[in-house]
């Protein structure tokens, strides 16, 4: 059996309960504690809530994540959607990432399902209030593609489901570039920014690009917020809960989601780890004091 010293001899299997525990609690009780504030995904929910629109414009949201990041990008993604179907600010989802694909359907369903019960009588709406272009192949050359052509629509031609883009309300005055206002990319993937900020724009014009990435990517994503390349940034499952804080504040019948249990949980989870850690290293300061 091994076993590791934390003052005495202690099966390591009791650390894992005790982490188990201090994870899952908080999620099975639906306990949560306020969020820190998180400057950076203030940024974010100030570009959503600022933006204005004309005839013709949407909101591109690019989920690039697949099942093994949706602890922390799926909360982030489905606070900002929501934020944007609030504004009634028609989204469009694609992803360059196949195993994404899922999720394109499953994130936008789900938020107008959540609002559909926060406000009674109204509706979100496929192909009024959203769109799927699918999983598309291609990677940076199709991004670079985008700023050169003159009409999006003949780019992308359908969507997901087979539609011709040009028949869905969303997308019938929508052409140009210029016309996102918005674009949100969601990833844990190494390069899959970088792609987004190199290729997505065009001389003269560089869209509100803003980027919700897992906890052990912030310190690289905060390089391009500080360089202005985005301009709003969720720190992982922290920086949704507080934007899902935000939205709370502003509209006070929304429904709790996920996010805030999660940081809880993950909060929890870590003031044990250091605790064991320091009771682990007290007891090696006592053995050897004694020894000594």
């Amino acid at each position: 059996m091994s076993s590791s010293k934390v003052g005495m001899d202690l099966d390591r299997r009791w650390i894992y309960l005790l982490v188990l525990l201090a994870i899952s609690l908080p999620l099975l009780r639906k306990y949560s504690v306020p969020p820190a504030r998180m400057s950076a995904a203030e940024k974010v929910f100030e570009v959503v809530e600022s933006t204005q629109l004309q005839p013709g414009d949407v909101a591109f949201v690019a989920i690039d994540f697949g099942p093994g990041m949706v602890a922390e990008s799926l909360p982030q993604a489905e606070a900002v959607v929501e934020h944007l179907m609030r504004r009634r600010i028609p989204v469009v989802f694609w992803s360059l990432y196949v195993l994404a694909e899922p999720f394109l359907d499953s994130v936008p369903q789900r938020v107008a399902e959540r609002l559909g019960k926060e406000y009674p009588g109204q509706s979100w709406e496929y192909g009024r209030d959203w769109v799927n272009l699918g999983y598309r192949a291609g990677g940076g050359l199709l991004l670079q593609s985008i700023p050169k052509s003159e009409n999006l629509l003949e780019l992308f031609k359908r969507d997901a489901r087979g539609n011709n883009l040009a028949d869905l309300p969303a997308l019938k005055d929508f052409r140009r570039l210029e016309q996102i206002k918005v674009l949100g990319e969601f990833t844990g993937l190494q390069g899959m920014l970088d792609a987004y900020i190199q290729f997505f724009q065009k001389k003269g014009f560089r869209l509100n690009l803003v980027h919700g990435c897992t906890s052990i990517a912030t310190p690289e994503a905060f390089v391009y917020l500080d360089s202005g390349q985005i301009v709003g940034l969720l720190e992982g499952i922290a920086g949704a809960a507080w934007y899902s804080e935000l939205l709370g504040k502003k509209f006070p019948a929304r429904l709790p989601d996920s996010s805030g249990v999660i940081n809880t949980g993950l909060g929890i989870a870590h003031i044990v780890i250091i605790f064991l850690i320091v009771v682990g290293n007290l007891s090696s300061l006592a053995r050897w004091w004694r020894q000594a």
